[in-house]
């Protein structure tokens, strides 16, 4: 039953966008189609496949429940004279948005209501009861709704929790993960559980296990990480090099079907915000004994690989370890060791010989996934730094240095065998896969490409990393790989092993973070089945991985559209500082509602086409907005000035 409540089935008919299109019934066409729900705040919504193609516009009478962001399944109605569709709500298959965040505040007769920080969710959330745990807000205070019946454009329900003052530290991303269901604390059981977990490896858990003790293993993180969930380790062998990646055995502790593991599920992954994480574990196993920190025993799962001149993995196997790490390392002070920098060989030259071994294995690791044609989009992601406040007052380029590809190319090595090698075993598995584009997504960026002149016929992933190739550093490149980008299907878990469009790849897992993604620590758990069983009596799993691939890839979304949203909110916060104060930035995307543009530091703001000009248009299929002989497309330099900062969201003025 839905979290929403009994109640939560009445849906009236508001405005104009509500009344039935007339369509004769036996000119009818119907269809079942399931995808995302967009809200508008305007009694309206659409429909955004799930295979692709064109939204389906959503009349008001006929939202079924839904909430922006949700997975719904609707039917299609399209009228074969005219050709219009239109779609209609049958079930909420997976509720994204759980609850309404807003401003509490009284309406001009006095009611009390919240107004959405999310638009699209609704207009109004009218409060029609208040829960018994819930105090009295004060005016202006973030509060969180239950929704329990829809009107059009407004939600009825129940006052159930009192966030405070919104100027308060930490209320902002709180209101965040009210709002995508997000809890920072445990239920109690779970919390017990985790309290009574080892806090060291005994001597018989070490037994039978391959003993890697005496290696030179080391992790490689951000500095404030404090999950550490895989190692890895890399020696010269004849005209090779051996491999060893050493990722924590999370399944050894979270046993199947505990109440940890059930919370795990639940969650899925753990969830990244400015100045704070809600962990898909308890910290004690997280940040304990699942941790790999340095000098201490620790069990994994380890998947050796020999790899020979041509980045080519000749042979490999998967076993059941422990290490006992030689040092915690993070990204700046490894690339600054394979750089050269003397200081930072010197205070760590017992690790120099094995990471300037790991060096010439990424380099040439990284070689092979060119020529094999894998497509790297290169699209800059930010850093946002808080104060101890919670204020946000810094914002900028996230750099990626050569330390970040050698983990990169050995997670991807890891993932790529192991995926391999239960696919060959005709095992019960979860794939990450990501399928060809959609073909309605392709032909488009086909027809936008034809209209820079760039003639392209779509196809493979190497295809893709060719034209990439071919407008680096031309006025174009930008356009092509935020276009093209666009273009890709979404990645996805899977309980088929259908391959890696994206990384040029036949086979691909995620096997590499157990301590925060759940399909990780799912495969984690078939291996060692596998192992102890020597591959019999593995039946079972093939019903669990495909409700882990579901259930994971669900919570992944939700994952990244809250963390987005997190981010855009202090981004925004700092921006506030800023306003009326002029930047050099490009356009990042072209909409019928103006240019967003971005600026170096991957902050983003939309300057409205009716601020652009009084004959300002937006012509869809070349994707450009024209005025006069001004004329703006993705990666147009352009100078802004900061207008307006309003929930979450930046407002720019051309300069």
């Amino acid at each position: 039953m839905s979290r929403r409540g009994k109640k939560y089935v009445r849906q009236k008919a508001n405005g104009k966008h509500s009344e039935k299109r007339k369509f004769n019934k036996s000119e009818q066409q119907r269809t079942l189609v399931t995808g995302i729900f967009r809200g508008t705040g305007k009694g309206y919504a659409f429909l955004t496949p799930d295979g692709g193609g064109e939204d389906y516009f959503i009349p008001a009478f006929a939202l079924g429940g839904a909430l922006n962001g949700d997975r719904v399944s609707a039917e299609v109605i399209t009228d074969r004279r005219s050709g219009k569709s239109e779609a209609h709500v049958l079930d909420v298959l997976q509720q994204t948005t759980v609850y309404v965040v807003g401003t509490y505040t009284l309406s001009k007769s006095g009611k009390p209501v919240i107004l959405p920080d999310d638009g699209k969710v609704c207009k109004l959330f009218v409060i029609e009861s208040v829960s018994p745990e819930c105090k009295k807000p004060a005016e202006g205070y973030k509060v969180v709704g239950l929704p329990l019946e829809r009107d059009g454009d407004m939600l009825f329900g129940e006052l159930i929790e009192v966030l405070g003052d919104p100027n308060v530290k930490s209320v902002d991303i709180l209101s965040v993960a009210r709002v995508y269901g997000l809890e920072e604390k445990f239920p109690p059981e779970v919390q017990a559980a985790a309290r009574n977990a080892a806090f060291e490896v005994s001597a018989k858990e070490a037994e039978g296990r391959e003993d890697f003790r005496g290696d030179t293993i080391v992790t490689v993180d951000a500095p404030d990480a404090k999950d550490l969930d895989d190692a890895i380790s890399v020696s010269r062998k004849g005209d090779g090099y051996v491999l060893s990646v050493h990722i924590a055995d999370v399944s050894h502790y979270v046993k199947e079907n505990g109440s940890i593991d059930k919370e795990a599920f639940k969650r899925g992954t753990s969830v990244y915000f400015p100045g704070c994480v809600f962990p898909m574990l308890p910290r004690e196993l997280s940040n304990g004994i699942c941790s790999l920190n340095p000098a201490v025993d620790r069990l994994t799962l380890s998947c050796i690989m020999n790899v020979d001149m041509r980045g080519r993995i000749t042979a490999s196997r998967i076993v059941r370890g422990v290490i006992r790490t030689v040092k915690r390392m993070d990204y700046d002070t490894v690339a600054d060791i394979v750089e050269g920098n003397a200081k930072a060989r010197e205070e760590n030259a017992d690790v120099c010989d094995m990471l300037d071994a790991a060096k010439e294995l990424s380099d040439i690791l990284h070689t092979n996934r060119i020529r094999r044609g894998s497509v790297d989009f290169d699209i800059p992601e930010s850093k946002i730094t808080l104060d101890e406040k919670g204020v946000c007052v810094g914002v900028e380029r996230y750099e990626r240095r050569i330390s970040h590809i050698m983990i990169e190319q050995f997670m991807l090595a890891a993932n790529e065998t192991v995926a391999e090698t239960f696919d060959s075993l005709k095992a019960p598995f979860v794939y990450r896969v990501h399928e060809n584009p959609p073909p309605e997504k392709e032909q488009a960026f086909i027809e936008y490409l034809s209209t820079l002149g760039i003639k392209f016929e779509g196809g493979s992933s190497a295809d893709y990393a060719r034209l990439l190739e071919k407008v680096k550093g031309t006025p174009d490149e930008h356009s092509v790989a935020r276009t093209g980008l666009r273009t890709m299907a979404k990645a996805k878990y899977m309980d088929k092993d259908l391959g890696h469009f994206g990384l040029a790849l036949k086979h691909y897992c995620h096997f590499t973070s157990p301590i925060r993604r759940y399909p990780d620590l799912q495969i984690h758990r078939i291996i060692t089945e596998y192992i102890a069983r020597n591959g019999r009596g593995m039946k079972k799993y093939f019903k669990i991985a495909a409700e882990c691939a579901s259930q994971s890839s669900v919570r992944e979304q939700v994952a990244l559209t809250a963390e987005r949203r997190a981010d855009d909110i202090k981004k925004a916060e700092y921006m506030s500082f800023h306003i009326g104060e002029k930047f050099d930035g490009n356009v990042s995307s072209v909409t019928e509602w103006g240019i967003f543009v971005e600026l170096p530091n991957c902050i983003e703001g939309l300057v409205r086409k009716e601020n652009i000009g009084a004959d300002a248009v937006f012509d869809e299929k070349r994707r450009v907005i024209v005025s006069g002989k001004n004329c703006w497309r993705i990666g147009t330099p352009v100078k802004v000035v900061c207008k307006n900062v309003e929930n979450g969201k930046i407002d720019f003025d051309l300069a």
